[in-house]
């Protein structure tokens, strides 16, 4: 992606506001050029400043954009991340736990969670691969006692929907 600079800098803005930054005009660019040798490289400021707080956007030799940031910035995108990826598992289980009808949805989840913990100890998978409608239906089948079953509910097929 050798484009002119004013091209790349468009494409950085518009990268920038799609990743949330407020004024991404205000983000520092620099570019990355070639060097004396292998190990040396020049880099030129772009657009912004050398003190710049907020992550920099760094365009190398092949035209590729990068981002440059502080490893505490970085710790904390991680941590977003870990925290989405979590509450999205908890859904999913969720999810997996109401369609089976439980009596009491914590007892469900308890043993569920004691059970996901089981299975990762023994065989080392993580949680995000375990297939959580497979989990929560064999605990109903080992405790059917914690689901309600359609005799419970009273459904009677004879009576014509009355």
């Amino acid at each position: 992606m050798n484009l002119p600079i004013d091209k790349q800098i468009e494409a950085i803005d518009a990268v920038a506001k799609k990743l949330g930054v407020t004024n991404p005009s205000e983000h520092s660019i620099f570019r990355i050029l070639p060097g004396d040798d292998e190990k040396h490289k020049v880099i030129e400021l772009v657009r912004g400043s050398w003190n710049s707080q907020q992550p920099s956007f760094v365009i190398d030799e092949e035209g590729k954009l990068m981002v440059l940031s502080s490893a505490e910035a970085m710790m904390g995108i991680m941590s977003s991340l870990q925290h989405m990826g979590e509450e999205v598992f908890k859904s999913r289980l969720e999810k997996a736990i109401a369609k089976e009808l439980p009596i009491d949805f914590h007892d469900v989840w308890t043993v569920a969670i004691h059970e996901l913990q089981k299975r990762m100890k023994e065989s080392g998978t993580e949680a995000s691969n375990v297939n959580l409608e497979n989990l929560v239906k064999t605990i109903k089948r080992e405790h059917p006692n914690l689901f309600y079953s359609l005799r419970d509910l009273h459904i009677d097929d004879e009576s014509g929907g009355h």
